[in-house]
């Protein structure tokens, strides 16, 4: 089963650096009441707050008084109290940038500036660039956060974050560095649209378990019989590993955040990775699976990152069909666009 069709041979550059899509941006725990995050995507600036109250707010970084960084500011109620000249900016719905404030400003004035999307989920936060309206489904809608214990961890990486998505979805890979061996062909199902946006795709596959992969394929051996079930989701920049390893089933979210303009060689980007994984409430001694399902995550981790580092992708003429997939579902997306 193929939603996508075989990709063109120039389907390196159908990648997008910036995509629009919904980012992790912070582990949510971190982020404190009246605590101010700032960054960029695509050239979009923002900051991203909790409020006194304790709830999540997102803006364009920039006062639209006199264009001072809101990052220098602080949280007063709802709103960010402006650095330069203390007003009050408060976020709202609106389509384009706030227009430059022209009347005289005082302390305490209130003024509005535009608002991006921003989720609490999975205990990471999500952050989706500015739109007319707000994406319909929010990321990995499949999964009940509530049902499950989870765990967090995050990540500089010297790699480009398209090489990690890629990798995830690399089957050749499998064997090579994790020593595990595909049984029988992997199945790919595309996920419904969200609106008139393409929302991401899966692949189904079974794998089993080599000798000397190391402790974990040890463990894993050990805990399965030596087979897996796994499924991949992809959406935008982040993907779900959802994996049936005898009666130990573990998920895994591995989001990542490009850290580097465009124009960066692919191999000298950096990206922040976010882990946040899982296992069911209702599974025995579910705390001791959570922790184990940490190490091996995070040991399998460790071997991607080792072999994507420093990469500089191409994948014209490549012939994995994983990596045709994500490509060509990855060259579907639209392309964050930077205000004029």
């Amino acid at each position: 089963t193929f939603p996508y069709s075989t990709p063109t041979q120039t389907m390196t550059y159908n990648w997008k650096h910036y995509p629009q899509t919904w980012y992790a941006i912070a582990i949510a725990h971190q982020l404190k009441p009246k605590q101010i995050l700032s960054g960029q995507l695509g050239g979009l600036h923002y900051v991203v707050y909790r409020s006194e109250t304790g709830s999540l707010k997102a803006a364009d970084a920039f006062c639209p008084h006199m264009g001072a960084h809101l990052k220098g500011g602080k949280v007063v109620q709802e709103a960010i109290a402006c650095g330069l000249h203390g007003c009050h900016i408060a976020p709202q719905s609106q389509t384009h940038a706030a227009a430059p404030v022209t009347q005289a400003v005082q302390q305490g004035c209130c003024l509005s500036t535009r608002a991006w999307h921003v989720i609490e989920r999975f205990g990471l936060v999500w952050l989706y660039p500015p739109t007319p309206e707000a994406p319909s489904i929010p990321p990995f809608n499949m999964v009940n956060e509530h049902d499950h214990l989870w765990t967090h961890t995050d990540r500089l990486i010297a790699a480009d974050w398209r090489a990690m998505i890629c990798n995830g979805f690399d089957i050749s890979h499998m064997q090579t560095v994790h020593q595990r061996q595909i049984v029988g062909e992997p199945q790919f199902f595309r996920l419904p649209d969200s609106g008139n946006r393409p929302q991401g795709f899966y692949m189904d596959y079974q794998s089993r378990v080599l000798q000397h992969g190391g402790w974990s394929s040890a463990v894993i051996q050990k805990l399965s019989g030596g087979r897996l079930a796994l499924r991949h989701t992809c959406i935008g920049t982040a993907v779900m590993v959802q994996s049936k390893v005898g009666a130990f089933q573990t998920t895994g979210i591995f989001a990542t955040l490009p850290q580097d303009a465009p124009d960066t060689p692919p191999e000298q980007r950096r990206t922040r990775a976010f882990a946040a994984i899982a296992v069911p409430k209702a599974a025995p001694y579910a705390r001791a699976q959570l922790l184990a399902a940490r190490l091996l995550y995070i040991a399998f981790l460790r071997k991607d990152f080792g072999v994507v580092e420093n990469m500089r992708m191409r994948l014209d003429g490549v012939a994995d069909i994983g990596v045709q997939q994500v490509s060509a579902f990855q060259s579907e997306l639209a392309e964050i666009q930077p205000e004029p």
